[in-house]
Order: structure tokens, then C-alpha cells, then sequence
């Protein structure tokens, strides 16, 4: 028995539709959402477009900012950077795990940090502002924006809509959401999001208990479709 052959025989054993099962809240209420092998799939490719637009590549650093019950949102983005051949760290959202995040950062070429929340920010402290001098790339959660921007810092959104997912690329006018899978609603400031891919998980104007404000139309990295701006 080798690795090989246990890889080989691995490949030819069915595999379940469901690569995943997460919960996001609307209306405070807990809603569990299923992902499947081919939701994961069109993530991924998704996430490696965005990530590239920042110039990441294999000569790139990466630490990812989250926790373990986010990896239906961002164990897509780990395996993008695989794929594009950037080597990165785990920096946990817990205050107390802020130091791994400074300690990577200090250490290693560090290129872009991606999901860094208040808690992390704040965490920080003073080595904050060193860290911002230090990574010319900063993806950060809407909580932590003005922290990561009085520090220095011009960063680009990061933000979890329910389910979805959307990143600002280097234009920085509005987070790009996945318009092939998702499409939101703005009402009196409130934002809404349906599904409109094949996903394995159907939202219909689902409540997010977010504010914002919604843009369409082409922006200047070519994209079409919605970005989004959290205003709460």
C-alpha cells in the first residue's frame, strides 16, 4: 500500500452531493445551508478571480483572517490561493489569536492580509499601525474599517452577506458580490439576498439584519453586476 495507490482507490469510492452543511441568521433565527462539490467549485474559481485582481500569486504572502465555523465562506479562498500557488497562514478572529496574526506578519514576506475583523484589529493594539505599514494589501471586515483605516491602512471590504460572500477588488467602489449565484435587495437601507444560481441552497429575499446600500453597472476593473456597501 502506497500513497498513490490509496489515493487512486480513494477516487473510485462515491462521494456525497454535500461537500458542507453552515448556518447564517436572519431575523436572529438560525438558517442552515447546505453546499455542494459543485457550489465549492464555482466558489473557488470565484475567489482565485478576486485574489488575482490583488496580485496574488505564487511570489505572494497570504494570511486569512477567520475562524473555524466560517469555512463555508472561506475555506473557498484557501484553496484559490492553492491554486494560484500562494503560500498562506490561518490568523484565527479571536482576540487572543491576534498575536499569530502580528507574528506572520513580522515574519514572513507577507503580501495581503484577507477577513480581518475589529476583534483581531483591536486585538492588535499598537501593532497594529506596524502591521498596516508592513502589508501592502488589507481585506477588512466593515467592523474593523475604520480602525485598519485610522492605522494607516487603505483597505478593500471584506464581508459575509448570509451565505455569500463579497470582496472589493482594487477599485475599492463597493464589495463584488457573485452575481452567477447571488442577487440582493435594498429596501429603506435593509439588504435582501436571493439565489440565483444552481446552488444546493435556495434563498428567497432573505433578511440579512445588515444596512446598505447597493450599486449596479460596470465598474472600472470590468466587472458588471452588484456591489455592495455596508453602511452598519
Amino acid at each position: 500500500m502506497t500513497l498513490a495507490s490509496t489515493t487512486a482507490a480513494a477516487a473510485t469510492l462515491p462521494r456525497h452531493r454535500l461537500w458542507g452543511v453552515s448556518r447564517y441568521e436572519v431575523a436572529g433565527q438560525p438558517v442552515y445551508f447546505e453546499i455542494s462539490w459543485e457550489d465549492r467549485r464555482r466558489d473557488t474559481a470565484w475567489a482565485r478571480a478576486m485574489l488575482a485582481d490583488h496580485g496574488l500569486d505564487g511570489t505572494s504572502g497570504l494570511i486569512i483572517v477567520s475562524g473555524m465555523p466560517e469555512s463555508a465562506w472561506f475555506d473557498p479562498v484557501e484553496t484559490a490561493a492553492c491554486e494560484l500557488g500562494t503560500p498562506f497562514s490561518i490568523g484565527e478572529i479571536w482576540s487572543f489569536e491576534a498575536f499569530r496574526t502580528a507574528m506572520y506578519a513580522s515574519r514572513l514576506p507577507i503580501t495581503m492580509i484577507f477577513g480581518m475583523d475589529r476583534t483581531v484589529a483591536e486585538g492588535l493594539g499598537d501593532d497594529l499601525a506596524s502591521l498596516v505599514a508592513r502589508v501592502p494589501a488589507i481585506g477588512g471586515r466593515p467592523d474593523a474599517m475604520p480602525l485598519l483605516t485610522a492605522a494607516g491602512a487603505r483597505p478593500f471590504t471584506v464581508t459575509r452577506l448570509g451565505p455569500a460572500l463579497a470582496v472589493e477588488c482594487p477599485h475599492r467602489s463597493g464589495a463584488h458580490l457573485d452575481g452567477a449565484e447571488w442577487a440582493l435587495a435594498e429596501r429603506d437601507g435593509e439588504l435582501f439576498l436571493s439565489t440565483v444560481g444552481p446552488r444546493a441552497h435556495q434563498a428567497s429575499d432573505a433578511a440579512l439584519g445588515l444596512r446598505g446600500t447597493v450599486t449596479a453597472g460596470r465598474c472600472e476593473c470590468g466587472r458588471t453586476g452588484q456591489r455592495v456597501t455596508i453602511t452598519e
